[in-house]
């Protein structure tokens, strides 16, 4: 009889510290999985970037399936410090195909969207709780927005001028205003287009198109001559600064971080395959080949896996936090040393639910916060927020 009351006594006891970690603010704060689920049963959403707000909530940018156009309508999801649901808003289908990064100018969060019926750009911007949508378009003729980044408050665009067949580069302030902007051939002849709109409506591979700044230069990932390439420009001549081409659709870069000087990491596809590279020096001022450089493999990848690079402090160590699809339905977290490009740990999130990845970002408190999509019933696309304390990550 007093084993049985011992039995009870320890599962009672048990019992009392699940609920008490279950219900622990500090605990639920530092460590959640979030899946974000909608009542419009058929409805399809898929995450594009998140931000931590000043409330240390989260502000999460995705898109969604229309019935009335193949482009993707802008949806807006803000969830607490928790990872609760706050609240959500679905933007006017006047606008459509919004483009990450979201962007914290100011007090305001800003993103690139476009006219579906004009296909000009504009530059979109919400309050920290996804709301009070404005919309303006910018001061040129930009078609096609594909990617963005900030440049302290200016915006770093990347678009696709289907009438001259160029990607072009520009500099834009958030309130639409193009300071600069030049344009360089995708090729000609029939076809070269096909990957670029199919990728606009959704109805072919998603190409990781990106922006940014290294140094004096800026550069973008996306098709150039015939080629999905890095460039590397000063936006001021006819001719990029420097070209590290990919094998036309097939070859490039999955992802690009500038890390100082010409030393960058970065992730590359080829024909499926994908290669890790956590310290690379790049040809910034010439012509190179993304094939000629050797890369860290994973065959657990998925193939041309999607792939997120970041900078971050963990543990007061430099790291370089890759994370990118794996074949078993997780996301991969791959964590190498900054200065050596050293190996240093690896982690997978998602279980029961698969997991692609979308955004990955380091908070102010030093955790990791993970946007991706997972798929209700395996069919619906879903928000999902995993947060990873920083004290859990062992290096």
């Amino acid at each position: 009889m007093m084993r049985i009351k011992t039995f009870f006594l320890i599962l009672f006891l048990l019992a009392q510290v699940a609920c008490l970690e279950e219900t622990n603010p500090a605990f639920d704060e530092k460590a959640f999985t979030k899946i974000y689920d909608n009542y419009q049963f058929s409805a399809s959403y898929f995450p594009i970037d998140v931000q931590q707000t000043s409330d240390g909530g989260y502000l999460v940018l995705g898109g969604r399936r229309l019935s009335t156009t193949t482009f993707t309508g802008i949806y807006l999801l803000k969830a607490d410090k928790f990872g609760n649901f706050i609240s959500d808003e679905e933007i006017d289908e006047s606008f459509v195909n919004p483009v990450g990064d979201l962007m914290k100018i100011g007090a305001d969060y800003y993103f690139l969207c476009m006219d579906p019926l004009t296909l000009q750009t504009h530059v979109a911007r919400v309050d920290a709780n996804g709301e009070n949508f404005t919309a303006t378009p910018v001061s040129t003729s930009l078609t096609y927005p594909a990617a963005a980044s900030q440049d302290g408050t200016n915006i770093i665009a990347l678009s696709y001028n289907s009438v001259n067949l160029e990607s072009v580069i520009s500099i834009i302030t958030s309130t639409g205003s193009v300071s600069s902007s030049k344009g360089y051939t995708i090729g000609a002849g029939e076809g070269v287009e096909e990957p670029i709109i199919n990728h606009y409506l959704r109805t072919g591979r998603q190409f990781p198109f990106q922006t940014g700044k290294a140094g004096s230069l800026y550069f973008f990932n996306g098709f150039y001559n015939y080629t999905f390439s890095l460039v590397f420009t000063d936006i001021s001549q006819d001719v990029p600064n420097g070209v590290v081409q990919g094998q036309q659709d097939d070859g490039g870069f999955s992802a690009i971080v500038p890390v100082s000087g010409n030393t960058f990491a970065a992730a590359r596809f080829n024909f499926g395959d994908n290669f890790l590279l956590p310290k690379v020096n790049l040809n910034t001022s010439g012509t190179s080949s993304s094939t000629d450089l050797e890369g860290f493999t994973l065959p657990e990848l998925t193939p041309d896996a999607t792939v997120k690079i970041m900078r971050a402090t963990i543990k007061n160590q430099q790291v370089l936090v890759f994370a990118a699809d794996t074949k078993s339905k997780q996301v991969g977290l791959y964590f190498y040393d900054e200065a050596s490009g050293t190996f240093l740990a690896s982690r997978y999130i998602g279980y029961s639910n698969p997991l692609e990845v979308a955004a990955i970002k380091q908070t102010t408190e030093g955790d990791l916060i993970i946007c991706a999509t997972t798929f209700v019933g395996g069919r619906f696309g879903r928000f999902c927020l995993v947060k990873i304390p920083q004290s859990d990550i062992r290096l």
